[in-house]
């Protein structure tokens, strides 16, 4: 059964569901935070480690967020979105497919 428990930093609250490996150990995953996960020997030991992780994610992001080209792409992206030169994968995908019937 998963055991859920939630952590507070700079009131961010992450969901974590912990639950027994197939390897005798015990796994955590953050729910928020995509590929944020951890094991431990012990409920106690993983709850420690996906702490760690949470913060190590949380200052990998401000690191990236503060970075002033992460900045300008991401201006450039909205940019792009509104003027209508952003496509989806799909988009992408069927204008493929419609060139290779062509040619």
């Amino acid at each position: 059964m998963a055991e859920h428990l939630t952590r507070a930093k700079k009131a961010t609250m992450h969901k974590v569901i912990i639950y027994p490996g197939e390897d005798g150990y015990w796994v955590a995953e953050c729910l928020s935070l995509p590929g944020c996960v951890s094991q431990g020997k012990t409920k106690l030991q993983v709850k420690a480690n996906i702490r760690e992780a949470i913060e190590g994610y949380e200052a990998a992001l401000e690191e990236i967020e503060s970075n002033p080209g992460f900045l300008k792409m991401m201006e450039q992206t909205e940019a792009d979105i509104r003027a209508g030169r952003v496509f989806t994968q799909k988009e992408v995908q069927r204008v493929l497919r419609r060139k290779k019937k062509r040619g």
